[in-house]
């Protein structure tokens, strides 16, 4: 299935009152559950600042959740599950060991010696840190955590300025963003908190930014992403699935996921217990 559009509106209707196009946006995410700002100022034939405005606007009469570039459904009906509250760290990295273990055993055996990777913040990518001690690679990453594990290692670790925040500490903001920018990564590794068939999400504003220019810089975009997280939205939109070369889960995805992933061109790989070798 692929990527669900909007209908189409003729650009020569005349501007609608607020309460029709208000109207509108309810009942088209009644139907998709989550729509974005471009998206809909698109086929309002209206401005994104509009769109914004309408989104704000029904989120204070709490007819919709408000996420960063667009807006989810307070309708579930079977939809992707809402979850805007990032856990703790401590919490997250108890969460589906295994499957993340199986998933990071999988990613290594991608890394080839000499490359440059980008390694993302994320419970999945510090398990695939783990792996690393031994790797000739350049890494690039905005983690303290991730820096902090493979320090006095093989690696090459390389950090942007920026500033520290989050529940597991990063180095976010303009100067984090120009520094990944300047650079050209063979893969990069991402790791989210859901995945639906509208794209990646994440709780944070801020790591979301820096996921965006990794993904525009690297030749291969891995996502790692266990099954927990199949049909979730978070706060903010990282990306289309379009922008992703390959996902490497722990289980099969449910057929209306695989469809709209199969059908943006994205590989899946399912991690399993055999063994992996990487570099």
């Amino acid at each position: 299935m692929p990527e669900s559009k909007m209908p189409e509106r003729k650009m020569s209707e005349p501007k609608m009152p607020a309460i029709v196009r208000h109207d509108l946006i309810l009942k088209q995410l009644d139907k998709k559950h989550f729509g974005t700002t471009i998206d809909f100022a698109k086929w309002l034939s209206v401005s994104e600042m509009t769109v914004r405005r309408d989104f704000d606007l029904l989120s204070e009469k709490q007819l919709l959740i408000r996420t960063h570039g667009g807006a989810v459904s307070l309708k579930k009906k079977g939809g992707p599950v809402v979850d805007l509250v990032e856990p703790e760290i401590a919490e997250r990295q108890l969460r589906a060991t295994d499957a993340k273990a199986l998933i990071a055993e999988r990613a290594f055996a991608m890394i080839r010696q000499g490359q440059t990777v980008a390694l993302d913040i994320g419970s999945t990518t510090f398990a695939l840190a783990g792996l690393l001690h031994d790797a000739d690679i350049k890494l690039f990453t905005s983690s303290l955590k991730i820096a902090a594990a493979l320090n006095e290692t093989r690696p090459q670790v390389y950090m942007p300025c920026g500033r520290v925040g989050g529940r597991e500490p990063s180095l976010t903001g303009p100067q984090a963003v120009n520094f990944f920018r300047n650079y050209y990564f063979d893969l990069a590794f991402i790791g989210v908190s859901g995945i639906t068939a509208e794209g990646l999400f994440d709780y944070s504003l801020e790591d979301s930014e820096i996921k965006r220019i990794i993904i525009e810089r690297s030749k291969t975009t891995i996502a790692l992403i266990d099954s927990s997280k199949f049909d979730r939205i978070s706060l903010a939109h990282v990306s289309s699935l379009k922008d992703i070369d390959l996902i490497i889960t722990n289980a099969a995805m449910p057929e209306h996921l695989h469809e709209a992933i199969s059908s943006a061109g994205v590989r899946i790989m399912i991690a399993d217990n055999i063994k992996q070798e990487g570099i």
